[in-house]
Parts: C-alpha cells; sequence; structure tokens
C-alpha cells in the first residue's frame, strides 16, 4: 500500500512539471524578438564605449557651458552680457542635443545587444524544452502498464523492482531539465525586461531631443528678437529694460491690489504643516537668487515688498521637474505677454491641499489632466512673463484658495487676454519649508 500511494504521488508530480514544460514552451515560443549575429557582439560592445567617451566629453563641454552662464548671470546686465548669455545658451543647448543624440545611438546599441542575449538564451532553451518532452514521452511510455498490473502478470518482482527504479531515474532527470528550463525561462523574461526599459529609456530621449530641439529655436527666436528691438544699440536696450521693469511694476501692483481683497477661510487640515522633505526639488541643481516673502531684494523688486515663491537660478533650456505627485490643473503652453506674471507655466494639484507653480518656462510639455510623479519632467525653464532674465519661479499654494483668472479680472488692459493665477496672502506658503533642507554652496 505504501509503495502503491508512492506510485500514484510520483505520477502527480510528472503530470505537474509536464504541464509546467508545455506552459514555459509555450510562453518562450511567444516571445518574438530579432536575433543579432553572433560575430556582431564585439562591434556592439566597442561602439557602445566609443559612445561612453563621447558622452563623458559632451558633458564636461556641458558643464563649462553652465560655469560660465553662471559667471555671466552675475554681471551687470548690459546689451552685450545679455547677448553673450544668448549665445552661451544656444551652445550649451546644442551640446545637450549632441548629448541626447550620442544617448539615444548608446541607448539602441545597448537594445542590440539584449536582444542578441535574448536569442542566445532562446538557442539553450530550445533543446532543453526537447529533452524534457522526450523525458515525458518515455515516462508515458514506460507507464502504459502500471507496477501492480506487471507483478500480477509477470509474478516477477526483480522486473517490478527494475521497472520502479527506472522510473524514479526518468523522474530525476525531469526534473533536472526542469530546473534547467525553469532557470533559462527566468533570465529570459530577466532580459525581455530589461529590453523594455531600454525601449522605455529610449522613448524619453528621443521626446527630450525633440524638447531640447523647440528650445533651442525659441532661443534663437529670443536672440534675433533682442537685436531687431535694440538694434544693437547699448542705449535702446537700457529704454527696453526700463519699459518691461515698468510695466511688471505696474502688473504686480494689479496684482496686489486685486488679491488683498480676496477672502480667504482655509482649515487648518486643509493642507499639510510645514515639514522639510515634503516636497523634491524643481531642479538637478539648486542655487537660489530670491527667497520668499519680505526679503530685501523683495522690498526692491515688488510693489508689495513680499515675493510670492522662491527663484532660482536656471539657464534657457533647464528641464524643471515636478516636485510632488499630483494632477496637472492648469497651463499656459503658448499665449504669453512680456511683464505678466509666469508668462509660459505649469500648475500641479497635489493630494494633500497643496499646489505648486513653475513659472517664466521656455516650453510646458503637459496639459492639464495629465498625472505625473515626483521628478517627471513637466517643462523648460526660460524668462516669459514677469521676469528681466532666465529663471524659475517655484511657488506653493493652498489649492483651496487658488484662482485662475483673466488679468484683465486684475483690472489689467496690458495684460487682458492673459491668465494669471492668483491667491489671497494667506494662501500662498514658502516652498523652502517644505522642499528638503538647504544647503548654500556658497
Amino acid at each position: 500500500m505504501q509503495t502503491l500511494k508512492k506510485y500514484l504521488a510520483d505520477k502527480r508530480i510528472i503530470f505537474a512539471l509536464a504541464l509546467s514544460a508545455t506552459v514555459i514552451f509555450l510562453c518562450v515560443k511567444g516571445a518574438a524578438f530579432t536575433p543579432v549575429s553572433a560575430d556582431s557582439a564585439a562591434d556592439i560592445q566597442a561602439q557602445i564605449d566609443a559612445n561612453n567617451q563621447k558622452i563623458t566629453a559632451i558633458q564636461q563641454e556641458i558643464d563649462q557651458y553652465s560655469t560660465l552662464l553662471d559667471q555671466s548671470s552675475k554681471q551687470a546686465q548690459t546689451l552685450s552680457s545679455t547677448l553673450q548669455s544668448l549665445e552661451l545658451t544656444q551652445k550649451k543647448l546644442e551640446a545637450q542635443l549632441s548629448l541626447t543624440s550620442k544617448q539615444i545611438s548608446k541607448t539602441g546599441l545597448s537594445l542590440q545587444q539584449v536582444k542578441k542575449d535574448i536569442a542566445s538564451t532562446e538557442a539553450e532553451i530550445a533543446p532543453t524544452q526537447a529533452a524534457v518532452a522526450e523525458t515525458v514521452r518515455e515516462i508515458a511510455l514506460a507507464e502504459q502498464q502500471s507496477p501492480i498490473e506487471d507483478l500480477l502478470n509477470n509474478r516477477d518482482i526483480s522486473a517490478t523492482w527494475n521497472y520502479i527504479d527506472q522510473t524514479e531515474t526518468l523522474q530525476s532527470q525531469l526534473k533536472s531539465k526542469y530546473e534547467d528550463l525553469n532557470t533559462l525561462e527566468t533570465l529570459l523574461r530577466g532580459k525581455q525586461d530589461q529590453a523594455t526599459g531600454e525601449q522605455a529609456q529610449l522613448q524619453s530621449y528621443l521626446k527630450s531631443l525633440s524638447d531640447q530641439q523647440q528650445v533651442l529655436a525659441m532661443s534663437v527666436q529670443e536672440k534675433n528678437q533682442l537685436l531687431s528691438e535694440t538694434n544693437s544699440r547699448e542705449a535702446s536696450y537700457r529704454s527696453l529694460i526700463a519699459q518691461k521693469t515698468a510695466e511688471m511694476n505696474l502688473y504686480e501692483q494689479q496684482q496686489y491690489d486685486y488679491e488683498s481683497k480676496l477672502s480667504t477661510v482655509v482649515s487648518p487640515s486643509s493642507a499639510p504643516a510645514p515639514r522639510h522633505g515634503i516636497l523634491s526639488w524643481p531642479l538637478d541643481h539648486i542655487q537660489v537668487t530670491q527667497y520668499f516673502g519680505k526679503t530685501v531684494d523683495a522690498r526692491r523688486l515688488y510693489v508689495s515688498g513680499t515675493h510670492g515663491g522662491v527663484d532660482f537660478r536656471a539657464a534657457i533650456g533647464t528641464p524643471v521637474k515636478a516636485a510632488l505627485s499630483g494632477v496637472i490643473e492648469d497651463t499656459e503652453p503658448t499665449k504669453y505677454r512680456s511683464g505678466c506674471q509666469y508668462g509660459k507655466y505649469v500648475l500641479i494639484k497635489h493630494p494633500n491641499g497643496l499646489s505648486t507653480i513653475y513659472g517664466h518656462l521656455s516650453l510646458v510639455t503637459v496639459k492639464p489632466g495629465d498625472p505625473v510623479l515626483a521628478g517627471d519632467v513637466i517643462g523648460y525653464s526660460g524668462d516669459t512673463g514677469y521676469a528681466i532674465g532666465p529663471h524659475l519661479h517655484f511657488g506653493l499654494y493652498i489649492t483651496a484658495d487658488i484662482r485662475i483668472v483673466d488679468s484683465s479680472a486684475l483690472g489689467s488692459v496690458r495684460c487682458a487676454g492673459i491668465k494669471t493665477v492668483a491667491a489671497p496672502p494667506d494662501a500662498y506658503l514658502d516652498p523652502m519649508a517644505y522642499l528638503p533642507v538647504f544647503k548654500s554652496p556658497f
């Protein structure tokens, strides 16, 4: 009876193993990848290494342009310094385009290598699967007559035990081949996941390349427009800056008057209390040029004496990232006017009762209703709207009190037709109290 129970149990194991082997085989057959010839592996790696060297060199070039742009931003604002900054920006953007192209090439080669590895793994799986199938067939043939029937018919105990030993040997071989097949299948799935990741990265680089091309075109257009407006004369440039400053001051006064009249009844529980780390940095490299609230610069630059957010130094074309996961509440990707609040902007509504705004962008890459995760690129920095030079304005609001209105609601005639984001004074929060602890590089 014990032998019979063991026999029946072994039968169930064999059936389960055979079924698993069949499922794995079908999964492997369903994986369609274009194989790469074996003799190309060394060439692919050599090209990847060459791309890595070029990527390192281009990144060093971009870092040099970044340093020069930082130095340029600290110079007195003149026509020559502004033109120099624009030229450096264009060179940096061109280098970034070249970098992204090399990254695309490298990722394409990596994907090619992964496909080659997949083809190699599939080649190993085929004979192993065939061996499993053959073992299952042998077991099926051997089991056409059960051990009990064999014993009763032949009354040969020795032959019966030989049959049982043979069956156990076949079972052991089947288990070993199944384990080999399972290992190869796990390896194959890992390679498939890697290929999927490489493909996603490739798509991301292609999207970034398209964005950077647009930003570069806008930068060239801005330089040409500046030359046209000033006719290359410093006096004309000074007059243009004075005019823009006057327009900004007027708009700021109109917005301050409008927001001061807004009433606010905000529940303390509608937004989290200040705590460092609730938000992440919206830029990869942080240099604060203007803090929130009543600062020396705020009193000098703003009629209200208060700055409603934090300004970060950011050359045109710097990727801007969501500081917290949420949903895009509003954007202005195209319609903007110099001196009119945030220019091209993105407003994100977060599930914790907070909203963040990213102003003065050169390019917006999201649209209302899009879900975003912290760290997702939502646009590129610029100097549109209420800005004299390129930077990122980063603001934080209590969501419940935000108003999105036409600037004509503020009483502005010049900015009529341009959207603005407004809120009562109490609804503005200090972003630095929610961002990671800031360590100044100076």
